[in-house]
């Protein structure tokens, strides 16, 4: 299992309410959206740098 560790970020509100209405639409808490968010985010952007070499 991954360690976890816990930071605060600020966000504008309205990313963290759409962010709220997602979660919920996916059945998952807001720290696992944002968890979920980032992880898709992080691996597209290593697939693009793989694909520009």
């Amino acid at each position: 299992m991954a360690a976890f560790i816990q930071t605060n970020v600020r966000l504008p509100q309205g990313i963290k309410e759409q962010l709220k209405r997602e979660a919920r639409a996916n059945r998952r808490s807001l720290s696992a959206e944002i968890t979920y968010r980032l992880d898709v985010s992080l691996r597209n952007e290593k697939r693009r740098r793989k694909t520009k070499d």
